[in-house]
């Protein structure tokens, strides 16, 4: 092999290797960026369920609120664009919320 022909073939395996990342990406991107709005949505709605679990001891209201919104889940089914156990967290949040601003 002379020396002339090393670097040609290194850029065709270099365009090669460049465009297999860009097919790659195209095919998921989507999923990349579902699973990374998830688990963002899914981190901060946990952080502040558990908030509320050990500062103000609502455990009974989230499993209600849990319970409920499951069989809201089951229902109506998945209405928004996110995972279902984002669903799920989602619906338990504001009934846990709108139950709190019920006067009592």
């Amino acid at each position: 092999m002379r020396k002339a022909q090393l670097p040609w073939m290194s850029f065709i395996i270099l365009a090669l290797f460049v465009l297999f990342a860009a097919i790659m990406l195209k095919l998921f991107l989507f999923t990349l960026v579902e699973v990374v709005i998830n688990i963002f949505i899914l981190y901060f709605l946990f952080l502040r369920i558990w908030t509320e679990l050990t500062k103000y001891k609502r455990g009974e209201i989230y499993a209600m609120g849990a319970i409920a919104a499951l069989i809201i889940f089951l229902i109506v089914g998945n209405f928004l664009p996110v995972w279902s156990v984002t669903t799920i967290a989602l619906i338990t949040l504001v009934l846990v919320h709108l139950y709190l601003l019920v006067p009592r």
